[in-house]
């Protein structure tokens, strides 16, 4: 009988198959629904319309104005009362909707790309760190920056009553110096004492150059500081405080306190996409935090810290790269959010300052106009605003299904 060797042997293993990473699992699954297809094609619609509508169509609003033409239907075929094509009519000045409805979509979609920008970042990194930190115990370099930058947030309350920088890099470096206090055991209430009189002087001091009203509310918001200061700020009294803040903001409905910054801060699109930013923060800090604390304790986090690997390689190449996901879906879902945010502020006036246009400001300067039949006015922003909305929720949908590890095969 003939032997048979090894090398002839060949295995084919039918069950074997293509080995695919998370993300192309994840696209393949994205594209291969319904619904995610048709979110992606109005996104990139209402994207590459508006961008390229803003740089290659040029459009001045201040010079935009012919009062023979107000409150015109929409006119496909030129007549002698229309002398021009306004596919969705005219509005209460005479301009063409149509081109303000396009043009009005790169600042609404700015407002809400830039807005969610400034949640995602701000937000982010507060759920990264309040999450690693909530059973990690910090380092030496990270209790000096920790406590510098409490000192510098605390601080900057006073220095912007007094209108004085340099006090909030003065209680940074009192904060700076409270770190190297390591032993929090003894001496608690003199350590306590002392800094809250090193607080209270140097917002009383430099609180003197401007007026004595000044001088005595930087002396006590100072002491409160310095005491502060004296306490153990380690990862998990960190975490806590940075999370009840998040609460805080969070009691506060969102568009009337939307509302609120933009009053302080004055009207425009800038303060706009400050203050929807700003409102969207805890959402996202809340989020990160969770699915931090999810994948902290797992196994390969675990062998990172027990080779040595420093805590900022941990937290941006072993935990920020699992816990995309829900972060992305968020996101998304965010931008949808964040369009009929700015569309609140402009109807209420408080968005873009006319006459540039935005879709929220178009409806407010045309709701009115409804009585006397002029509804075309209204109509297409309103639809631009929500189909634009439509849009991101059916991609974050499509998204939220993608990226399931569960639907994994």
């Amino acid at each position: 009988m003939a032997e048979i060797t090894p090398e002839e042997i060949t295995v084919t293993d039918f069950a074997v198959r293509e080995h695919r990473s998370l993300w192309v699992d994840a696209w393949r699954r994205l594209i291969s629904s319904n619904t995610a297809r048709l979110g992606m094609f109005i996104v990139a619609f209402f994207l590459l319309s508006t961008t390229f509508a803003h740089f290659f169509w040029e459009y001045e609003p201040k010079k935009d104005l012919n009062y023979s033409l107000k409150l015109k239907p929409p006119t496909l075929i030129p007549n002698e009362e229309v002398p021009s094509v306004h596919p969705f009519g005219t509005d209460k000045l005479g301009r063409d909707i149509f081109r303000r409805v396009v043009h009005g979509g790169w600042n609404s979609l700015r407002v809400g790309i830039v807005a969610v920008s400034i949640s995602l970042f701000f937000g982010g990194l507060t759920g990264l760190f309040t999450g690693f930190y909530e059973n990690i115990d910090t380092t030496h370099i990270e209790k000096l920056f920790l406590f510098g930058l409490t000192g510098l947030v605390l601080g900057s309350l006073s220095a912007w009553i007094a209108a004085q920088p340099i006090q909030a890099i003065f209680f940074a470096i009192l904060g700076v110096i409270a770190a190297y206090f390591k032993d929090f055991q003894k001496g608690k209430a003199l350590r306590m004492v002392v800094f809250a009189i090193a607080g209270a002087l140097i917002g009383a001091i430099l609180g003197a150059f401007v007026s004595s009203a000044v001088a005595l509310i930087s002396l006590i918001w100072g002491a409160i500081t310095g005491a502060l200061l004296s306490r153990p700020l380690e990862g998990k009294f960190f975490s806590n405080v940075m999370m009840r803040l998040m609460d805080i903001i969070l009691s506060f409905p969102g568009y009337l306190l939307a509302i609120a910054i933009v009053a302080f801060l004055g009207p425009g699109l800038e303060k706009g996409m400050i203050a929807i930013g700003v409102v969207g923060i805890p959402v996202y800090a809340r989020l990160t935090r969770s699915a931090v604390l999810s994948v902290s304790q797992k196994e390969y986090i675990l062998a990172a810290q027990s080779v040595g690997e420093g805590h900022g390689r941990i937290i941006f190449r072993h935990i920020t790269p699992n816990i995309l996901s829900p972060i992305i879906v968020q996101t998304t879902m965010g931008l949808a959010g964040a369009i009929l945010s700015a569309a609140a502020l402009g109807f209420l006036g408080l968005g873009a300052i006319p006459p540039e246009p935005e879709w929220g400001s178009m409806l407010g300067d045309s709701y009115r106009y409804l009585t006397s039949g002029a509804w075309w006015a209204v109509l297409f922003p309103g639809l631009a605003i929500m189909f634009s909305v439509l849009g991101f929720n059916l991609l974050g949908d499509g998204l939220r299904d993608a990226l399931d590890p569960k639907l994994r095969t």
